[in-house]
């Protein structure tokens, strides 16, 4: 059985993708979800709505740790590795990807690790927002929409979370 909550949020709509045990998917757009008409009325559990009420305190700065359990069992064992580090990045820190593909075992594999980000079904939750270019910045983000990542409003969303952990880690 699988399940789904959604939550308005300043940068978009989100709706948890849950199982019986566990939230396997974060989608996130910026119009409202349409069910298709012949679609059964979505169904909630208790993980989707715990999944959205943790979302909802993490993006108004009263949550640094997310605890609902995670299912990355569809992907492959590599993207699964890529995932769980990035689930040790701190809150209201940010690494290179250079770094994270460190972690991960191969500082070269800078490339690979960003495209782990990309293909991130959990953006948030699992944090690829912390991870920018070797000089600090950042021009690509595939979090919030299905354009272009290097598309201006996917950046504002980067950097929208950026500054929302800065500034909640400044005053927690």
């Amino acid at each position: 059985m699988f399940y789904s909550s959604i939550l308005h949020t300043p940068l978009g709509y989100m709706r948890a993708m849950t199982n019986d045990q566990a939230v396997y998917k974060l989608d996130w757009q910026q119009t409202p979800f349409i069910l298709h008409p012949d679609a059964p009325a979505a169904r909630q559990n208790d993980v989707s709505r715990e999944t959205i009420h943790q979302l909802d305190a993490y993006l108004n700065g009263r949550l640094e740790k997310f605890t609902v359990p995670i299912d990355l069992s569809s992907l492959s064992a590599s993207l699964q590795r890529w995932l769980e580090i990035l689930t040790t990045v701190p809150y209201g820190t940010t690494i290179s990807y250079a770094e994270f593909a460190e972690k991960w075992g191969n500082r070269k594999a800078a490339r690979a690790a960003g495209g782990a980000c990309q293909r991130n079904p959990l953006p948030i939750l699992v944090p690829c927002h912390r991870i920018l270019k070797g000089d600090g910045s950042y021009d690509n983000y595939s979090g919030g929409d299905n354009k272009n990542p290097r598309h201006p409003d996917n950046i504002h969303r980067k950097q929208w979370l950026i500054d929302m952990e800065a500034k909640s880690s400044v005053s927690a």
